[in-house]
């Protein structure tokens, strides 16, 4: 049973909006002291706004009570499903019917997914084919951010929760730039880690799973740019092979509190007997792939190309250690063009190449290996509702 004055404690606002929002309930914009009104057809629920008064706990219930008895569900699948609003899960789900799971693999399976998420919090700040000891310390801190969840009911299926909270929108005006804060790009950290996960795992599934072969060098070497790294590889075998005689199934719910990632398929399934050739494929990564990228994220601030050249000059903003910096790389072909465009819609986007530094402090790609939209997270979210 869910203890609600302990649900009170992480649910916030914001996460019940999206939770309404979500399943079609719509804001009433009725005036209310320290309340928000909203309806879906003749029923009507209330979000209490003072997460400091004593009664908070208990107009999460009542919340809860309405909105369970306007679903027809119990209370305490709703409050389940509250309770991970701002939060991206992802759910390792053995196919058997496990009643229990042996202490020695339970340990390694876990100590799979702390090193998987831990791989791809490294590949979120340097795209490396090995990252081995070469770990930043925002990426080991990402360990204590992320925890696992309670364990369901059904198959044996452990949630792997990251908190995100509830992602800031980017307000843009007319012709006005677009603004990098600090805090916000920490903030978004999380949410690209597990965006990275989603990528990775699909990219490992289409290489030892769909083509059920070692893949050739070259596309090891995109996929390391994409995200891919022998840590990862590693971390995802230790995984698939940890429960006896069963497949793992990977899916990942991600938080309301902001847009996913990205459409497309959300859950990949990992046959126990894939878990020798991910071994191989990170053997092969760590040992015959060089790949040491520095990854940026930011926003296309100035563009410069003469009609007849094949090549421009695009300068990114984006946090480069503590501060924003302007980074100048050269971009051809399909690259500017998507340059243009998300300068144009003032769309976010990642870069990824080796850093220079000159003489003089500025920053430089000279080679970029993977430009494109970063639709890890949403450019503007739509407003909160705004009470009285």
């Amino acid at each position: 049973m869910i203890n609600i004055d302990a649900l009170a404690s992480e649910v916030t606002p914001a996460g019940l909006r999206a939770y309404l929002r979500a399943n079609s309930w719509n804001y009433q914009g009725k005036p209310l002291p320290r309340m928000e009104l909203w309806a879906r057809d003749s029923w009507e629920v209330l979000i209490p706004l003072n997460r400091q008064a004593s009664d908070y706990p208990r107009r999460i219930r009542n919340f809860i009570d309405d909105i369970a008895g306007e679903r027809g569900a119990r209370t305490e699948d709703i409050a389940t499903e509250l309770r991970y609003v701002e939060d991206d899960v992802i759910d390792l789900e053995f196919e058997e019917d496990l009643s229990r799971v042996p202490l020695t693999e339970a340990a390694r399976l876990l100590q799979g997914a702390r090193s998987f998420a831990v791989a791809n919090a490294c590949s979120a700040i340097h795209r490396r084919s090995y990252h081995g000891r070469s770990q930043p310390l925002r990426a080991r801190e990402y360990a204590d951010h992320v925890g696992m969840g309670h364990t369901r009911e059904g198959s044996f299926v452990i949630p792997i929760v990251s908190p995100i909270g509830v992602m800031k929108p980017v307000i843009i005006e007319g012709e006005q730039e677009p603004l990098i804060d600090v805090q916000s790009e920490l903030n978004f950290f999380p949410r690209r880690v597990t965006g990275i996960m989603a990528d990775v795992l699909r990219e490992i599934h289409e290489l030892a799973v769909v083509r059920e072969r070692i893949p050739p060098k070259e596309d090891l070497n995109r996929a390391v740019v994409a995200g891919l790294s022998a840590d990862a590889c590693a971390a995802l075998a230790t995984m698939v092979s940890a429960p006896n005689a069963s497949d793992l199934d990977i899916t990942f719910q991600w938080a309301l509190t902001a847009a996913p990632p990205r459409a497309g398929g959300d859950t990949v399934a990992f046959p126990q007997e894939a878990a020798e050739t991910i071994r191989q494929i990170g053997h092969l990564l760590r040992d015959q792939v060089r790949v040491e990228d520095t990854v940026i994220y930011g926003f296309v601030s100035s563009l410069d190309r003469d009609p007849d050249d094949e090549e421009g000059v695009v300068k990114v903003k984006a946090l480069v250690g503590s501060r924003i910096r302007p980074v100048k790389i050269v971009l051809r072909g399909d690259a500017y063009h998507t340059a243009i465009e998300a300068h144009d819609l003032k769309l976010r986007v990642i870069v990824t190449g080796p850093m220079v530094k000159s003489g003089a402090g500025t920053l430089s790609m000279p080679r970029v290996h993977l430009f494109r939209v970063d639709d890890y997270l949403p450019l503007e979210m739509s407003a909160e509702p705004r009470s009285a």
